[in-house]
Parts: structure tokens; sequence; C-alpha cells
């Protein structure tokens, strides 16, 4: 398989910024804040491998499983790390005798949501917990406000919080305030972040028209890049298996190159699968390439030092990098007029996936206001359709 640049920068190649958010001293609370591909994770995991190196007790935390594969990778070494509520759960366990107390079941897929109140009311109570580790955070606006008091309450008293508050795609989730306010951050210790490092002129400029003008953490400057034009495919769902085979042709062009496929939802994503998979065996320039998913119990090892496709929902994109990402039938995604912020964030967080290239799809055909939030400036997003094939 061929292989893809993946890999921790030196500390000599960071900016004058990030330097200063890396130099931070290891005792305190930190907050670092900054748009996509400003290197909020770089950084996070430089930290982690000094505490490692230091042979000091700490954890890594993120949101989702595939960005805790990911960070893993892309450290180069075995880190001590895990999802925040899987660790959460233990340590509370751990520190009060208790299961971690959980509401009645209130989604179809039987997820049982954290009861915080009994949380905090045993956290109060419990004995502190002793030579409590470095915690160190990613996507720390993904975490809910009563995740960080917990901490707090248990006496632990050392964060290094990365988060952008305009990349919240969960029901419960932390702003910039939140996290600053459980911490005690003062406002003028947060380190701002600036320069977006990941994304070329074209994907940066299409993400910026979904920003929805939160200031707590303004998108990053626009980088003088070369990219490829962002495009809106409209097609007719006779051809979607041409849709497929040009998304297999683009990962065949360059092997080295990764390919993500974000779907609104299960249902998408398995489309898409079954879809690349049944054109994958076509005339190719090259080896078939490797196509993946990723999603609940079904956790395969996928390699982000590789290329190929790998599809999956857009929840697990959070953190994510890829080469090309492709926003896939995205007429399905949730939108509602009174509620466009939620919709804008979440394609704010898929289009920043990309470092080269962002291709939108949608269905001729399916009911859908998406348009409303998709920009109209020729510049910024180009628009194809695939005409219906002809009836003999």
């Amino acid at each position: 398989m061929a292989k893809r640049r993946f890999e921790l920068p030196g500390i000599q190649d960071l900016s004058k910024e990030q330097e200063a958010a890396r130099a931070l001293p290891k005792e305190g609370q930190h907050l670092i804040v900054g748009g996509p591909g400003t290197g909020k994770t770089v950084l996070a995991l430089i930290r982690v491998r000094r505490h490692a190196r230091d042979g000091d007790p700490h954890v890594f935390l993120v949101h989702n499983h595939l960005l805790h594969r990911s960070s893993g990778q892309l450290a180069g070494e075995t880190l001590s790390s895990a999802t925040w509520e899987q660790w959460f759960g233990r340590k509370f366990r751990d520190i009060t005798g208790q299961p971690l107390p959980r509401k009645d079941a209130d989604s179809p897929d039987g997820y049982r949501p954290i009861d915080w109140r009994a949380v905090l009311d045993l956290a109060e109570r419990a004995k502190p917990v002793q030579d409590a580790p470095y915690v160190v955070i990613d996507e720390g606006q993904d975490m809910p406000p009563e995740f960080y008091r917990s901490l707090v309450k248990l006496e632990f008293e050392r964060f290094f919080v990365a988060a952008d508050q305009n990349q919240q795609i969960t029901d419960a989730h932390s702003s910039r305030k939140d996290v600053e306010t459980e911490l005690g951050v003062d406002t003028h210790d947060t380190v701002e972040l600036t320069y977006n490092y990941r994304n070329s002129t074209p994907v940066a400029r299409l993400a910026r028209a979904f920003y929805t003008g939160d200031p707590a953490s303004p998108p990053p400057a626009l980088p003088e890049r070369h990219g490829v034009p962002a495009w809106l495919v409209d097609y007719p769902p006779e051809r979607f298996a041409e849709v497929c085979l040009r998304i297999v042709r683009l990962a065949d062009r360059d092997p080295t190159r990764l390919v993500g496929v974000l779907a609104p939802n299960n249902g998408v994503r398995q489309r898409y699968l079954d879809g690349l998979r049944a054109v994958a065996k076509d005339d190719l320039d090259h080896d078939p390439p490797t196509i993946e998913t990723f999603h609940g119990d079904y956790r395969p090892e996928v390699r982000f030092d590789e290329g190929g496709i790998l599809v999956i929902n857009v929840q697990a994109c959070k953190g994510l990098e890829f080469d090309f990402a492709v926003l896939a039938d995205i007429d399905q995604h949730y939108y509602r007029p009174d509620d466009r912020e939620t919709t804008m964030k979440r394609f704010y967080v898929m289009v920043a996936r990309a470092r080269e290239q962002v291709i939108l799809l949608r269905q001729i055909g399916a009911e859908s206001r998406i348009e409303e939030i998709l920009p109209g400036d020729p510049e910024v997003l180009r628009k194809s359709v695939l005409s219906r094939r002809k009836s003999p």
C-alpha cells in the first residue's frame, strides 16, 4: 500500500504562536483555541509526548474512537490515551467506588446519557484523587461543562485543552467561556492560534462560507496555498455507480492520497461503501484502493499513513485530515431554517478536513433545503450537473 506523509512536525518547525502554546508550563490550567488547521491536535500530542518522555502520569483524551486511533498513529509511540467518556467512567468508579450514574435510555441505539447531577453530588462527597495525572484534551468543545466541573471537584489540577467552539457537532458541548470558567483560565491567558496550516486556499474559502460568526474562535486567516476549486455535483440516482467510480478514480490518480467520504448518516455511509467496493475492480491505473469504514462496534485498524478511501459518518470526522474530502449526499443532512447554525457547523467541520480539494454530492430530486446555506459565489463553490440518461 502506498504510504502518505503522516507525522508530527519537529519543534523547530512550529510557528511563533504554536511555540508559545508548546512552551506553556506543565503545571496549571491551559486553554488553546483556534480554527481548523491551526495545529491544535499537533500541540496536544506534542504535550503528551513531553509528559511521556518526562515520566509524568498523564492521559490524552478525545471525543471519538477514530480520532483516538489517528492520534496514536500520528504520535508515533504508545500513548496513555482514551476516549473521554470511557476514561471518565473508569476513573469515577476508581475514586468513588460507584458506577458512573446514567439516565434511562432516550435514544434508538439505547445509549444512556450521563446523569451529571448525580455525578457532581458523588464527586462533592468523594475523597480527592491522589496523584492526579496531567490531563491533555483534544477537541475539548465536544465535552460538556459538567465533565470539567466534575474533574475540578475531584481535585484534578493540571489541564491542557485544545478547542474550537465553532466546531461543535455534539449535543452536549462546551463553549470557550465554559472551559475558561470551569477550569479557572483567565481569558487573557488563553492562547489563540490564527494561521491555517492544513487547507488549500479554495478549501479554506469554502470552509469560511460556513463560519457562523462566533467571535470566540474566528476562522484562521486565509492561507496562500494553491489548490483545486471546490465543486458541487448534482447527480440523478441512476448514475450513482458512475459517481462512485469517479471517487475511486480520484484515489487511483495518486495512491498516496487519502480520500474521506463523509456521510450524513449510516444509511448513506453503507450505500457509498457498497457502491465504491462494487466499482473498485474497474479499469484503473493502479491496484484497487483500500476502501474501509469505521462505525459503532466495527473498528478496523484504519491506517492514516496510507492512501485509500475511508467512508465515515460526519460525527467520526472530528479532528481528522484527508487529502480530499467528498461530502456524500448533502441533501440528507439535518437542516431546519430555524436552526441553521447546527448544520453550518457540521459543514464547517467537514469541509475543513480536506487539505487539497472538497467535492459536494447531491441527489437530483431529493427533498431538501440545504441550498439555503450553500455559498452562491462560483469562485467559492462551482456547480455541475450529471444529466439523466436518455431512455432507449
